[in-house]
């Protein structure tokens, strides 16, 4: 098992920054850039500092920096510009660069104040679309490489998570109206709530009312709720585990069949309804190829 969160092999580096080995290679040789370490059987190695290094430099090159000028630069002379071209940008990078790094050290006070303040310039909804978006989709694709372990994936979903809670938990409650009330909610078995805390989050911020009922659902539960309450309803969920792709379209029917009251309608989004070809959705739904989509949709529908 190689180390984590000290050593990384080249692969990891290209991963983490973006950067073709072959190029990481022709940069330590010409500039210097990186000064790999070698194990006991002789394997090359990079630490932390230099996992930093080569995010950096990436930043600052992929923003117009010559390779050569940034190579001239210190440490320090590096990381000012990577704040100062961020800054003055509006972008996330050098944020996702710095959550990275509170990531790979399981460091939650970093990752909290570099949101935050990130959060005061550009607004919660700028920090989940601009940040945290990229951010869990780049830490799938580490985690699936093996350049970070399990835990670090939990330690930032669930921080994440938290961030979600706690900027819906300050919003003012919705004020009686004639709007429907959206039910949120995950199927049995789906544990993935991090798109449905985030549009949870965006229907309280418009002042819309809903019903917070999180992961592994019961479809009997939902019939209770629509029985419980007489206004119009929106069931809002995400399929991302569950059900299988062949499944869907026997489940979209089970769920319909379930709460087949007109004044209740369902909006689904998810990777799994992606990994199908519908040929008929059942009446009343609404299906959208993305989180993206769906909070599109959600801006779109006052």
């Amino acid at each position: 098992m190689k180390p984590f969160l000290t050593h990384f092999q080249i692969r990891d580096l290209e991963e983490f920054s973006g950067v073709k080995a072959h190029t990481i290679r022709m940069w330590e040789k010409r500039y210097g850039l990186l000064e790999p370490e070698r194990s006991d059987t002789n394997i090359r190695f990079y630490g932390l500092e230099q996992l930093k290094t080569i995010m950096n430099v990436s930043f600052l090159n992929q923003h117009g920096l010559k390779i050569s000028h940034i190579a001239a630069m210190t440490a320090e002379e590096r990381e000012r510009k990577v704040q100062e071209l961020s800054e003055r940008m509006g972008k996330g990078g050098d944020v996702l660069n710095t959550l990275k790094m509170a990531m790979l050290s399981f460091d939650e006070a970093l990752f909290v104040r570099t949101s935050r303040i990130y959060a005061e310039r550009n607004g919660f909804r700028g920090l989940v679309e601009e940040v945290f978006v990229p951010l869990l989709e780049n830490i799938g694709v580490l985690w699936q490489t093996n350049a970070i372990c399990p835990a670090q994936e939990h330690f930032v979903s669930n921080l994440i998570r938290h961030e979600l809670i706690t900027a819906t938990q300050i919003l003012s409650p919705a004020s009686p109206g004639k709007g429907p009330t959206y039910v949120l909610h995950l199927m049995e078995d789906e544990i993935h709530e991090l798109g449905l805390l985030y549009a949870n989050h965006v229907l309280r911020s418009k002042g819309e009312k809903t019903i917070y009922l999180g992961q592994s659902v019961p479809l009997e539960d939902l019939r209770q709720v629509a029985y419980l309450h007489r206004g119009p309803l929106v069931f809002m969920s995400v399929l991302m585990a569950n059900p299988a792709p062949s499944e869907v379209p026997d489940y979209l029917v089970k769920l319909r069949a379930m709460v087949p009251d007109e004044r209740v309608t369902f909006w689904l989004t998810g990777s799994q309804l992606g990994r199908v070809e519908l040929n008929e959705v059942p009446p009343g739904m609404k299906l959208f190829k993305s989180m993206r989509d769906l909070i599109a949709g959600l801006d779109g529908s006052n």
